[in-house]
């Protein structure tokens, strides 16, 4: 009988022919440089070019994706594999099968390792409105959930199989990356990161669509939240608000609220809340900051500081 494979890798696919003849031959030799048993597993939801022939023929198994959406195809592969360490890429060729090797060697350290292009050494080759699009919803993401990642998006990533496997999840769509990182951590795994390029495609077009995600991406954000500790911390922030609102008007809140995002940024929710609560009190001292100008002037420090944050990452 021959023995399991160490490590899975999984690969949704839709149409991904291109982009699998150039991927296959390179993680078989990553296999080979690194020793290791390996399977791939192409969870194929009913491609129409030569995808299911071209992966068999490099030696990869082959499954009919049974639900609909690449979440579904996620988790059908997570399921199916049979190594304890799972990795799961884009078929596209967008990620370089070479740097597993470094998440492998970081494996013992969490649960979960993220390829990330927004923490620091990582980079992306993606159009200018994609990349701010996609930027923002992951600071957006990071932000309402408390992540310890900048990138809660990505496809490129090391699982370990036993505790993912454990987690509950009925994701159908793309928001399966978030649906998945939360539910590890909420049962006390370990999420990492590692900084990746992100290239573009080698053929075919994407099944991403950003702008019809967003929406897809509040309700994931508000049905995820009672697992990141709630919303006591933002119940705490509403009563600085209205304090402020109280004592200065809109505009004091809403400089108090700006203050507040900026100081998380960089020091997190204590420190921040604490900053804005200065803040909101300040006019009691006779220190004029309840006006428009003062906002608006916040509002522009605000955009600065979420701007180098998210390109000039500081861990």
């Amino acid at each position: 009988m021959a023995e399991s494979p160490e490590l899975s890798v999984v690969l949704p696919t839709l149409d991904e022919a291109e982009g699998l003849r150039a991927l296959l031959p390179r993680l078989k030799d990553l296999f080979e440089r690194l020793g290791l048993r390996g399977e791939i597993l192409v969870i194929d939801g009913g491609s129409k070019d030569e995808t299911a022939e071209l992966a068999r023929s490099h030696g990869a198994q082959v499954m009919r994706q049974q639900g609909k959406g690449f979440g579904s195809a996620v988790r059908e592969g997570l399921h199916a594999a049979r190594a304890e360490w799972v990795a799961i890429l884009d078929a596209d060729g967008s990620h370089a099968p070479e740097d597993l090797e470094r998440f492998w060697a970081r494996r013992k350290e969490a649960a979960l390792i993220v390829g990330s292009r927004y923490c620091r050494g990582g980079s992306a080759e993606m159009p200018l409105s994609r990349q701010v699009l996609s930027r923002a919803l992951n600071m957006v993401s990071r932000r309402v959930l408390d992540l310890p990642v900048r990138e809660s998006s990505s496809g490129f990533r090391l699982y370990h199989g036993p505790s993912v496997r454990a987690v509950p999840c009925a994701a159908t769509d793309f928001s399966v990356q978030q649906d998945l990182l939360v539910g590890l951590l909420a049962r006390g795994g370990r999420v990492v990161e590692e900084p990746i390029h992100y290239s573009p495609r080698v053929g075919g077009a994407s099944k991403a669509n950003a702008w019809k995600l967003a929406p897809a991406y509040v309700r994931l954000l508000l049905r995820l939240k009672p697992l990141r500790g709630g919303w006591r911390s933002e119940a705490r922030l509403g009563v600085v608000l209205l304090a402020s609102a109280v004592v200065g008007g809109p505009s004091l809140a809403a400089g108090t609220l700006l203050v507040h995002e900026t100081a998380r940024l960089r020091a997190g929710p204590r420190p921040a809340l604490a900053v804005a609560v200065l803040w909101a009190l300040a006019p009691l001292t006779g220190v004029p900051l309840a006006s428009a100008h003062v906002s608006v002037g916040i509002l522009a420090v605000f955009l600065l500081a979420a701007t180098l944050d998210s390109v000039f990452p500081k861990d």
